[in-house]
């Protein structure tokens, strides 16, 4: 084969390599998207029965700004959670496996809302999962 078709063999399979998947923080619609989504959860979480009694002594504003941090960074995105981690914020305040999925139905219902595709609600929780043996006291 001469050089010259070599190099122009080499640079066409390099052009042809597929693109990178998108990312869960491209698939969950980005910040916007995550800030929508995650304001509605904490309303959502506000006023439902199950779990407003656990945050009658929490600022709406900072859980929002922290929760937003925290889904983008969870989800691949440019933010950085600066909050207490989940084990030492959730210390002594007896949340139940009730409340604990009760607040995941919420924040499906949240992401129904705005729109997030099913397959990247489901990539989201299977990351956030693990946080519920943090959470959950009794």
């Amino acid at each position: 084969m001469k050089p010259i078709s070599t190099l122009a063999l080499a640079l066409f399979i390099g052009l042809s390599t597929p693109a990178q998947a998108a990312s869960l923080f491209d698939d969950l619609g980005g910040l916007e998207s995550i800030t929508r989504f995650t304001n509605r959860l904490v309303d959502l979480t506000f006023t439902d029965p199950r779990t407003a009694h656990q945050f009658k002594h929490t600022k709406k504003e900072r859980l929002a700004r922290l929760l937003v941090d925290q889904l983008c960074e969870a989800s691949g995105g440019p933010c950085r959670y600066k909050g207490v981690n989940m084990k030492k914020s959730h210390i002594k305040l007896g949340i139940t496996e009730a409340e604990f999925n009760a607040l995941v139905e919420q924040l499906q219902q949240a992401m129904d809302e705005e729109g997030v595709p099913f397959h990247a609600q489901n990539r989201l929780l299977a990351i956030l999962a693990p946080m519920k043996r943090d959470i959950v006291e009794r």
